[in-house]
C-alpha cells in the first residue's frame, strides 16, 4: 500500500470512527473474519483439490482397463508436475495459518531471582485484571515492551512474554517503571477491552506472519504470499485508528495504577533516557581512539550516568516534544500523549526531575542487581570487541600517518591538506578554521580543502561554512550529497525552509546518481559507442587479460559506452563473438563468467556478440580489436 494511498485511508477512518463507531468495529470484525477465510480458504481449496485427484486416480486404476495403467504409467510424470503444486500450496497454506513465531531472547528473570519485581507484576496483575506473563526477560534496551507469542501461528494458547531493559529500568524510579509495564501490560489486560485488546495482539501477529511468508520461494509459494501480502498491510492501516486509541487507553490505564504524576513523568523520563543513553554510547564509542579494548564496566557507568544531573535533560525533552507524528507509527507523540494525561501546555517542557532514591533497577533486582549488570556489560563487551580493536587500529595507523607528514620538512599541497584532514579527524574538539582558512587562501581551487573548512566552521556554530560548502560543490560535484547534507543538519533547527532547500538539493543529486547508476547497469546495443580513451598501461593490461581466454573466442571488441545521464562518466563494454563449435555447445556463459572472474584495470561489461546483434556496424567504426 502507498503511503498516500495509507494516509488518506487513516483520514477517513478518523472521521468515520468519531462519527459511527459501531459502524467501524464491524468492518474491523469484518475485517478480521476475511483474514481467516482466506488461510482456510486456501488450505481447504488446495485440499480438496488434492483428496480429489488423488481419490479419481485410485478410482480409476481400481476399476478401469489394463489399457489405463498403462496410460497412467505414460502420463506419470505429468501426473507429479500437477499433484506437487496442490501439495505445496497446501503445505504453504497450513504454514501461514499455524507458523511457529519465534520467542523473544534475553535473560531470563525468575521469582527467586528478583522477587520485588514478581510482587509488583502481582499487584499489577491482580489491579489491573490481565492474563500472567509465562516468561520476565532481562534485556539491554532502553526500553520495555509486552510480547504475546501464540503457539501457533493465529490460533490461541498464547505465551505471555515481559522485557524489561536494565538501561531504562537503571534511569527510572519504580513508579515510573511500573507506568511504562503497565501501559504494555494495559494492551494485554482489556484496558481498552476485550476485542480492542484482541486485535492488538492480531495486527502484531499478522505483521510478523507477514514477514515470515514474503521469504517463499517458488510459484506455489507465491499464491499464498500475495494473499498474505495484500491482506495484512491493509487490515493494519484499517486498525490503524483503533490502534492509536489504544495507546491512550493504555496511557490512561497506567495512570490509573500508579497515580497521574508518575504516569507523566514516565513519559517524559523514558525520552529523556532514550537520548541520555544514546549519548552516553556515543562518549563511549569515542574512546576507541586511545583504548585499545572496550570498557567492562558500561553498565555500572551507566547506572551512574542515569542517576546523575543531566544539564542536556531539557534540549533532549524538547527535542523529544518537538518530534512529528510518524504515520506508519501507532504511537502519538509526546507532546499528545502528555495531553492526553492532562499536562498543561505551560508545564510540557518542566524536565523530571534527577532519581533522589533507588531506581528501579535497585529495588526490583535487589541483591542479583550487580550479577545482572556483569552479565550485560561481558556481553555487550564480547560482541563488540572485534569490531573495537579494529577501530583502535585505524586511529593508531592514522596518528602515524599524521607524525610522518609532519615530520617531513617540505610537503607539497596535497599532503599539507592531509595534514589538516587528519588533524581535524584526531582532534575534533578544537578549532580548525584558521589553519583551513590559510591553506584554502593559497589553494583557493582545492574543494576537498573548501569542504573541510566549512565542516569547521560550521562545527564552531559559524554559517559562513556555508559559503565554503557552495564552493566545494562549485569545485566538484561529487561533494553535493556530504555537502547537502552538513549544511542541512547545522540549518535544521536554525532555518527550516533553507535547511530544506539543502535537502532538496541532496534528494535531487541523489536521483541524478541512481539514474546514472540505472543506465550505467543496463546493457543496451541502442547504446552510443565511442572509441576507448584507456591509458596505453590500461590497453596492454586488458590485452593480456584477454589473451589468457582465447579458447571458444573467435573475436573480441572493447569500446566505451555514452552514458547519457553523465557523458564524462567512463565505463567500457567488451563484446565477444564465439567461435561456431563453441557457439554450438552454448560455451557463451561459461567465457563470460570466467572473464569476469579477472580484474579488469576499468569499469566494463562483458557480453556476447550474438545477444547485442546492434552492436556490430558501431563496433566496426570504433572499436578496439582485443583479439582478432
Amino acid at each position: 500500500m502507498e503511503m498516500v494511498q495509507f494516509e488518506r485511508m487513516v483520514a477517513r477512518l478518523e472521521t468515520s470512527s468519531q462519527q459511527r463507531p459501531w459502524l467501524y468495529i464491524a468492518e474491523v470484525l469484518g475485517l478480521v473474519l476475511l483474514g481467516f477465510v482466506i488461510l482456510l480458504a486456501m488450505t481447504g481449496l488446495a485440499g480438496l483439490v488434492l483428496l480429489a485427484v488423488v481419490g479419481g486416480l485410485i478410482w480409476v486404476l481400481a476399476v478401469g482397463p489394463g489399457a489405463v495403467w498403462l496410460l497412467v504409467a505414460k502420463l506419470g510424470k505429468l501426473l507429479i508436475f500437477a499433484l506437487v503444486p496442490l501439495w505445496m500450496l497446501l503445505q504453504n497454506s497450513f504454514k501461514a495459518l499455524f507458523i511457529r513465531l519465534p520467542a523473544p531472547q534475553g535473560r531470563e528473570l525468575s521469582r527467586q531471582d528478583a522477587p520485588a519485581l514478581f510482587k509488583a507484576l502481582d499487584d499489577m496483575r491482580q489491579r489491573m485484571k490481565g492474563p500472567r506473563f509465562h516468561h520476565v526477560l532481562l534485556v539491554d534496551d532502553v526500553n520495555a515492551a509486552v510480547v504475546q507469542r501464540p503457539a501457533f501461528g493465529l490460533m490461541g494458547f498464547p505465551r505471555n512474554y515481559l522485557l524489561l531493559g536494565l538501561p531504562l529500568l537503571e534511569a527510572m524510579t519504580p513508579d515510573e517503571a511500573m507506568a511504562v509495564v503497565a501501559h504494555e501490560y494495559g494492551h494485554l489486560s482489556g484496558a481498552h477491552g476485550r476485542f480492542g485488546a484482541f486485535i492488538y495482539r492480531l495486527r502484531l501477529t499478522w505483521s510478523t506472519v507477514q514477514a515470515h511468508v514474503d521469504a517463499w520461494q517458488g510459484r506455489v509459494g507465491k499464491l499464498p504470499s500475495r494473499l498474505v501480502g495484500w491482506y495484512a498491510p491493509y487490515f493494519n492501516a484499517y486498525t490503524y485508528v483503533l490502534a492509536r486509541k489504544q495507546e491512550y487507553q493504555a496511557d490512561a490505564a497506567a495512570a490509573e495504577l500508579v497515580g497521574l504524576p508518575a504516569a507523566q513523568s514516565a513519559l517524559k523520563r523514558s525520552n529523556v533516557a532514550m537520548a541520555c543513553h544514546s549519548a552516553f554510547m556515543d562518549k563511549t564509542i569515542e574512546t576507541v581512539r586511545l583504548e585499545a579494548q572496550p570498557p567492562s564496566d558500561l553498565a555500572m557507568r551507566w547506572a551512574k550516568e542515569a542517576a546523575a544531573d543531566q544539564a542536556a535533560s531539557p534540549r533532549w525533552l524538547s527535542d523529544a516534544l518537538d518530534r512529528q507524528p510518524n504515520p506508519l507509527d501507532t504511537h502519538p507523540t509526546l507532546r499528545q500523549r502528555l495531553r492526553a494525561l492532562g499536562v498543561p501546555d505551560e508545564h510540557l517542557g518542566h524536565s523530571p526531575d534527577t532519581l533522589a532514591g533507588p531506581s528501579a533497577a535497585q529495588v526490583w533486582l535487589g541483591e542479583q542487581l550487580p550479577q545482572l549488570r556483569e552479565a550485560q556489560q561481558t556481553a555487550w563487551r564480547e560482541a563488540v570487541n572485534e569490531g573495537w580493536t579494529q577501530q583502535h587500529q585505524s586511529w593508531v595507523e592514522r596518528r602515524k600517518a599524521l607524525a610522518d607528514l609532519q615530520a617531513l620538512e617540505e610537503r607539497s599541497s596535497d599532503q599539507e591538506l592531509e595534514v589538516l584532514r587528519l588533524t581535524l579527524n584526531l582532534e575534533p574538539e578544537a578549532d580548525h578554521r584558521e589553519g583551513l582558512a590559510a591553506f584554502n587562501a593559497a589553494h583557493p581551487d582545492h574543494a576537498l580543502g573548501q569542504f573541510l573548512e566549512g565542516v569547521a566552521r560550521l562545527d564552531q556554530d559559524d554559517d559562513s561554512g556555508l559559503a565554503n560548502l557552495e564552493r566545494a560543490i562549485a569545485l566538484d560535484a561529487h561533494a553535493t550529497k556530504a555537502a547537502s547534507e552538513k549544511a542541512w543538519r547545522f540549518l535544521l533547527k536554525r532555518d527550516t525552509p533553507a535547511a530544506e532547500a539543502w535537502a532538496q538539493r541532496w534528494r535531487d543529486r541523489d536521483a541524478w546518481e541512481q539514474e546514472r547508476a540505472r543506465q550505467v547497469d543496463t546493457l543496451s546495443d541502442q547504446d552510443l559507442l565511442l572509441a576507448p580513451t584507456l591509458s596505453a598501461e590500461a590497453r596492454a593490461q586488458a590485452t593480456t587479460l584477454m589473451a589468457r581466454h582465447t579458447q571458444g573466442v573467435k573475436r573480441a571488441w572493447l569500446a566505451r559506452r555514452q552514458i547519457a545521464a553523465d557523458p564524462s562518466y567512463e565505463t567500457y563494454v567488451i563484446v565477444l563473438e564465439l567461435t561456431a563449435w563453441a557457439a554450438f555447445r552454448s560455451k557463451g556463459p561459461e567465457i563470460v563468467q570466467a572473464l569476469a572472474k579477472e580484474e579488469w584495470p576499468f569499469a566494463t561489461h562483458l557480453c556476447l556478440l550474438k545477444s547485442f546483434p546492434g552492436y556490430k556496424a558501431k563496433l566496426d567504426l570504433v572499436g578496439d580489436a582485443l583479439l582478432r
